[in-house]
Parts: C-alpha cells; sequence; structure tokens
C-alpha cells in the first residue's frame, strides 16, 4: 500500500467513526506523537516573555515551563526550527534573564521552545544559565 492509498484509507475509515470514536482516536494519536518528546515535566506558569525571531521583535505568555522549555501563547505563524531568544523580567530585581531556545512545537495556541545549552560541556540535564533564578521564583 503506497502512502496516498493509506491516507485515503485512513480518512475512510475516521469518516465512519462516531464523532466520539474519532475524538479518541485523536487524543490516542495525539498522545502516541508526543509521548517521547516530553523529557521534563511542564507546570502551568503564567508570565510577560519579550522574544526575538529572525530580528523581529515579540512581546506575549508564557503559558508553562520546564527546566528544558517554555510554551509561549501566539498567535504568530512561526515554523519550527526557527531560534528564538527570549527574555524573562524577574520580579522584584533589576535584571532580566536571557536564554537562548529553538521552536519545536507549533500549535493554533502558540510556540513549544527548547532551551539550547549554553556550551557544549553543559550537561543534558543541567538547566540553562539563568533558568535556576527564574525556577526558584517560580517555585516550580
Amino acid at each position: 500500500m503506497n502512502e496516498s492509498s493509506a491516507t485515503a484509507r485512513l480518512f475512510e475509515v475516521i469518516k465512519q467513526m462516531s464523532q466520539d470514536e474519532q475524538l479518541n482516536l485523536l487524543k490516542e494519536l495525539e498522545r502516541r506523537l508526543f509521548k517521547w518528546t516530553r523529557k521534563r515535566k511542564r507546570e502551568p506558569f503564567f508570565m510577560v516573555v519579550n522574544y526575538s525571531v529572525e530580528d523581529r521583535f515579540y512581546t506575549s505568555h508564557i503559558l508553562d515551563i520546564s527546566a528544558g522549555g517554555v510554551f509561549i501563547e501566539t498567535r504568530i505563524p512561526f515554523t519550527a526550527g526557527q531560534e528564538v531568544s527570549l527574555t524573562f523580567p524577574l520580579p522584584d530585581y533589576q535584571k532580566h534573564i536571557k536564554i537562548i531556545g529553538k521552536i519545536v512545537r507549533v500549535t493554533q495556541q502558540g510556540i513549544g521552545v527548547k532551551f539550547k545549552m549554553v556550551n557544549q560541556g553543559q550537561k543534558v540535564n543541567q538547566e540553562p544559565e539563568g533558568l535556576r533564578s527564574l525556577r526558584r521564583l517560580s517555585q516550580i
């Protein structure tokens, strides 16, 4: 079976399902698709973030955070693979944290950004510079 006939057959089968069956299938497929990609637990976290992509500057909100990345609410059509420079204002401090990341997921609600490591020698589980301060403030 070639790719186009497999796709056509999938559509046939899905169209015959009830709406509940379709929703269950969608949830299962999303679970399988994203099961292996999430390495660190994300926690709800709401904060204003300034960021730039390809020399254009934006302001939006972080919706969740982990040691490995953030999810930013945006309607701007970014592309997975684009580099992002994030700047977080720290409450009660007169400095900002700057972290470089890469867009790894794009949805209608926003973008998933994975933090890049500071240098080649940095351990995989080590947090990017500045993120430790942010995590302490947010108590994640």
